[in-house]
C-alpha cells in the first residue's frame, strides 16, 4: 500500500472486509483507496500463501492462527490512518523508498544502505520524504528474531508465541510493499507523466478484477542473510519494472474516455507477467523471511499452544 497524504489523491472507494477492533473498523469506512497498495485483501491473500508454503518445522505453529495473521497483515496501513509513529517518525514513509528520486544512476549503488549515512548524504527531510521501507522492514525482522528467541528461552506461559505470529503479519506487509513497483519510484502515482491513478489501477483494481485467473507460483524458500539488503535489492527490481507498466497504461488508455472494461482487459494482457511475478515473489519472500528469522534465532521449537489474543500490539 502506498499513500502520500498531500500529493496523492484518488476518489475510488473499494469495499473492505471486517477489520478487528471498533476504532479501526470506523477508520476503514472512510479510508480512501489511495491507502490500499496491493489492496488489503491482496495483502491477506499473499500472507496466507506464504504461511501455507512454510516448511513442516514452522507451518503448524502459524497455520493454527492463520486467520489472525492474515487479517493483521493489513495493520500497518491502518496505523498510517490513525497517525501512529515509530522511532524514526510517522508511519507513512515506512512503506516505500523512492529510490529513483535521489539523483543517483541505476543500479543505485551510490545510495547508502545505513540509515545514518543515508540521512547524512541527503539530509533528514529528503531522507524521510524519500521513504524508509528497508530500515522499517529490518527493524520488524529483528523483533521477529527476538520473539523467536524468547520462545526458545521460555519455561512457562508466555506471550512470545503470539508476538511472533503478530510480527509475521506486520513483517509480511512491508515485504509485500517492497514488491510493488510504485513503492520504489518518485513517479509513484503517474503524476509526473500525466497518468494519475495508475498506482491503484495496477496494484489494486487490476488484481481484484483478475484474482481468480492469476497464476501465482508455488512458494520457494531462500535464505535471506541480510534483510535490509534484501529489501533494497527488491526495491531496485521493482523500480526497473515501472517503465513498462507506465508504457502499458499509456498505450491501453490512448483514445479512451474512461478506464473501462476494455482498458483493464488490455492493461492486464500487457502487464500480466509482471503482476504475477511480483505477487509470486512477494509470497516467497515473506515465507523466506520467516524461515530466515527462525534460523537466526537458533531454530527454537515452536509450541502449538492454545489460541489467545496478543497481550499488546507491537509497532
Amino acid at each position: 500500500m502506498r499513500h502520500r497524504s498531500v500529493r496523492s489523491v484518488r476518489s475510488l472507494e473499494l469495499p473492505m472486509r471486517r477489520i478487528i477492533g471498533a476504532v479501526l473498523a470506523a477508520v476503514t469506512i472512510v479510508m480512501p483507496a489511495s491507502l490500499r497498495g496491493w489492496g488489503m485483501d491482496v495483502h491477506r491473500m499473499l500472507t496466507r500463501r506464504a504461511i501455507d508454503g512454510l516448511p513442516a518445522d514452522l507451518k503448524p505453529f502459524f497455520v493454527s492462527r492463520i486467520d489472525f495473521i492474515s487479517e493483521h497483515a493489513a495493520d500497518p496501513d491502518l496505523w498510517r490512518v490513525v497517525g501512529l509513529k515509530g522511532d524514526l517518525g510517522p508511519e507513512d514513509p515506512n512503506h516505500f523508498l523512492d529510490i529513483d528520486g535521489l539523483g543517483e544512476p541505476t543500479p543505485f549503488t551510490n545510495v547508502p544502505r545505513e540509515w545514518s549515512a543515508f540521512v547524512g548524504k541527503y539530509g533528514a527531510d529528503k531522507a524521510n520524504q524519500s521513504g524508509r521501507l528497508p530500515w522499517r522492514t529490518e527493524e520488524i525482522y529483528g523483533r521477529l528474531v527476538s520473539a523467536f528467541q524468547d520462545i526458545g528461552r521460555a519455561t512457562g506461559p508466555t506471550y512470545a508465541a503470539d508476538n511472533a505470529r503478530y510480527l509475521v503479519a506486520v513483517l509480511s506487509h512491508y515485504i509485500e510493499d517492497a514488491h510493488v513497483p510504485f513503492h520504489a519510484t518518485a513517479n509513484y502515482d503517474g503524476q509526473l507523466t500525466n497518468q494519475r491513478g495508475v498506482h491503484a489501477r495496477f496494484e489494486t483494481e487490476l488484481v481484484a478484477r483478475n484474482l481468480a485467473t492469476l497464476s501465482i507460483a508455488p512458494v520457494v524458500i531462500r535464505s535471506i542473510p541480510n534483510m535490509r539488503d534484501f529489501v533494497f535489492d527488491t526495491l531496485i527490481t521493482s523500480q526497473s519494472l515501472v517503465g513498462r507498466i507506465l508504457d502499458a497504461d499509456r498505450a491501453t488508455a490512448a483514445g479512451r474516455e474512461f478506464y473501462d472494461d476494455g482498458y483493464f482487459g488490455a492493461f492486464f494482457s500487457a502487464t500480466r507477467p509482471v503482476l504475477e511475478r511480483r505477487l509470486s515473489d512477494a509470497a516467497s519472500a515473506v515465507a523466506s523471511a520467516v524461515v530466515s528469522a527462525w534460523e537466526k534465532a537458533g531454530r527454537p521449537k515452536l509450541p502449538l499452544d492454545v489460541a489467545r489474543a496478543p497481550a499488546r500490539i507491537i509497532r
